[in-house]
């Protein structure tokens, strides 16, 4: 049997970083494979990307990825930086993995839209496979 894979997209915040434990306590260790994602947004000035910005938003990626592999060292885990838009940049890895769950965390701004944020609106409304959001305040139970 194939184990279930699940996505992760983390931003390097700390309320990102919720996913990661989150999927710790609801999964054991050995009954998924996990791939985290990042995901930099390109902004363009004047029709321009400053190579530095990219080198610079690439170190930054691998470093948000290197610390999410560390928090899941126990588990077989994959990373993945892209350059986009976060939420077609979710999508388009969830199909081409054929992921079986994509685990977010619930956004801190105001409003309605911006109670789960955008992105993760947005990735809930196209995705194809289960999307579960993660809380702001989600905190480890001690058995």
């Amino acid at each position: 049997m194939n184990k279930r894979k699940i996505l992760i997209p983390i931003d390097g915040s700390e309320r990102s970083m919720h996913s990661l434990e989150f999927v710790k306590e609801i999964f054991p260790k050995g009954s998924v494979d996990i791939i985290i994602m990042n995901v930099k947004e390109l902004v363009l000035i004047n029709e321009m990307i400053v190579a530095d910005e990219i080198k610079l938003a690439q170190e930054l990626g691998k470093d948000i990825l290197e610390a999410a592999k560390e928090k899941m060292k126990d588990y077989k885990t994959e990373t993945y930086f892209a350059f986009g838009y976060p939420a077609d940049e979710i999508i388009k890895k969830a199909k081409e993995e054929n992921i079986g769950i994509i685990v977010m965390t619930k956004s801190t701004k105001k409003g309605l839209t911006r109670m789960i944020g955008s992105v993760t609106v947005n990735v809930v409304k196209r995705a194809k496979c289960i999307v579960m959001i993660v809380p702001n305040d989600f905190t480890i139970s001690i058995r």
